[in-house]
């Protein structure tokens, strides 16, 4: 993930502006809101297919490499999503995935293909 170098990505707290997430074939993304999408024209357009269904978005966050994420990435982008780094800290795995897939679901998250598939 080194070669992806974006501003204030994968950082803590209210300065953050995405993180990078790998899934379990090896690929890198990014996950940002809309608002803090790097402004890069050799940037891809993300994947629309979340928007179809939170199912899909479920399936990629449940599937996400589980040795080369960092330590708690679904908490850490539920954070981010909440714009709070204390909210619910005590919810369940299962529940934040839902939650997160649901944001992608309506766009308020997005997922940005950084490798070739």
């Amino acid at each position: 993930m080194e070669a992806y170098q974006y501003p204030n990505v994968g950082r803590s707290g209210r300065f953050c502006k995405g993180h990078y997430v790998i899934c379990q074939f090896g690929y890198h993304y990014l996950v940002c809101r809309p608002e803090d999408k790097p402004d890069d024209p050799l940037l891809k357009a993300s994947l629309k297919e979340f928007l179809v269904s939170s199912t899909y978005g479920e399936q990629f966050l449940r599937n996400l490499h589980p040795w080369k994420n960092k330590e708690n990435i679904i908490d850490q982008i539920f954070h981010y999503l909440a714009h709070d780094d204390y909210q619910d800290s005590t919810q369940s795995l299962a529940k934040s995935i839902k939650w997160i897939a649901h944001e992608l679901f309506i766009g308020n998250l997005l997922i940005i293909p950084l490798s070739e598939p």
